[in-house]
């Protein structure tokens, strides 16, 4: 039998299927074995749900559903029966999807006598009504409070950020049972021996050449190599607000049309955004569906500029890890955002890019500008990115992750009864 410690780790999403978070968790699993553990993934996956090995990781899918209460509920029963009927591991790991999932973690952690971490990306029930979610408000302080109760018996709360990490023990934890590991690019799209050499961004005046690397070589297939590229790379939700973006677009289209704004990913931002580019006959606004992983590396460097953003309520519930792919392809980052956010005091450490207000159209316009007009502003904030890159390298936060499960397994160990 293996002595090697057992993490259950939860997640709606896992590879192949899309999602920041399924990315993320794939990369620490992989770590987690290479130092020693035996990692099971349970997850919802497509077509006929079942067992299956990549690698040396274990998964477990189960039918993901559809969008709805009675759906989440179902989902929800099935991911608690998958829990129960994965035996006994000394660590159960969940993530923030679905909604609540941390309730689930902690009745089977009790029930197997094992150690419950928290991985927080989205804090809910707090963010419902951020994202317009019909909750009644006895409803909502009622799940506040549980939850609240939940968190406080979790081994420990991981948090993205010290936004989130202030908010969390401002409204019940101890922060002496919370740690904070911020998300980092995909490791492998980060070469960490050897960083990759910046793209030239395009002359402020005169013709447009084609966009080539340091070294000579196109940087990607653009067929005419004429357009400065604004890249948004992942999902749209509803605490993205686009009325900015839109707003920008129009300024740009007419100020300088050699500038588009790349969209690529899914979510309910998207079906906005391509309603309110074909009303406002925005060429310059192009929309595009998830891409491969294997072609993530090129679509991250095809971006002379890289977009985020987040409403402002949103501001300790949760933070976009598409930042930190911007820094992994070492581009200036334009944050549509609270500027309390850790986001923007990074931004401003590392003078990696720009901090617009949200709503702010005409300042996201005069940003994306400056980056196109001036090359001495790009290559400067190209640098700032590669030096808060190095900072946040994938072998960081696995670092603190195994600091963090060895606290735990021991704190645990010896809270047994002897």
């Amino acid at each position: 039998m293996s002595t090697r410690p057992g993490i259950l780790i939860v997640n709606r999403a896992y590879p192949p299927l899309n999602g920041a978070t399924g990315r993320l968790l794939h990369d620490l699993a992989r770590h987690l074995v290479k130092s020693g553990y035996n990692v099971t993934i349970l997850a919802t996956g497509e077509g006929k749900p079942g067992q299956s090995r990549r690698g040396a990781i274990g998964i477990t899918r189960v039918r993901a559903g559809g969008p709805g209460f009675w759906r989440y509920l179902a989902l929800m029963a099935r991911l608690a029966r998958a829990m129960l009927r994965a035996g006994r591991h000394d660590i159960v790991i969940t993530l923030s999807d679905p909604p609540m999932l941390y309730v689930l973690g902690d009745l089977v952690a009790r029930r197997w006598k094992a150690a419950h971490i928290h991985w927080c990306h989205d804090l809910y029930p707090d963010l419902f009504p951020v994202l317009d979610m019909p909750v009644p408000p006895g409803v909502l302080d009622l799940l506040r409070r549980y939850g609240r109760y939940v968190l406080r018996r979790a081994a420990c709360v991981v948090t993205l950020s010290r936004c989130m990490q202030r908010y969390i023990t401002r409204t019940g934890l101890d922060i002496r049972r919370t740690a904070v590991i911020e998300n980092w690019p995909d490791a492998e799209q980060v070469d960490e021996t050897a960083p990759a050499m910046p793209d030239r961004p395009l002359a402020p005046t005169g013709d447009l050449p084609h966009r080539r690397d340091l070294r000579g070589r196109r940087l990607y297939s653009d067929p005419t190599g004429e357009k400065f590229r604004v890249l948004y790379a992942g999902s749209i939700g509803r605490a993205h607000p686009v009325e900015a973006i839109v707003q920008a677009a129009r300024i740009l289209l007419k100020a300088q049309p050699d500038i588009e704004l790349t969209f690529v990913g899914q979510g309910p931002g998207f079906e906005r955004l391509a309603q309110l580019r074909a009303q406002g006959g925005l060429d310059n606004i192009r929309l595009m569906p998830p891409q491969p992983r294997a072609a993530l590396r090129t679509l991250m460097e095809s971006g002379d500029v890289h977009l985020v953003t987040m409403r402002d309520e949103a501001l300790g519930m949760l933070l976009p890890s598409k930042f930190y792919g911007a820094l992994g392809a070492r581009r200036p980052c334009v944050f549509v955002g609270p500027a309390e956010s850790d986001i923007a005091r990074i931004i401003a450490r590392y003078a990696c890019g720009q901090v617009v207000r949200p709503g702010d159209g005409k300042q996201l316009a005069a940003a994306i500008a400056l980056y196109r007009n001036d090359a001495e502003a790009w290559f400067a904030a190209h640098e700032g990115a590669q030096a808060a890159l190095k900072a946040r390298l994938p072998r960081e936060a696995f670092a603190l992750w195994s600091n963090v499960i060895k606290k735990v397994l021991h704190d645990h160990d010896a809270a047994r009864p002897r």
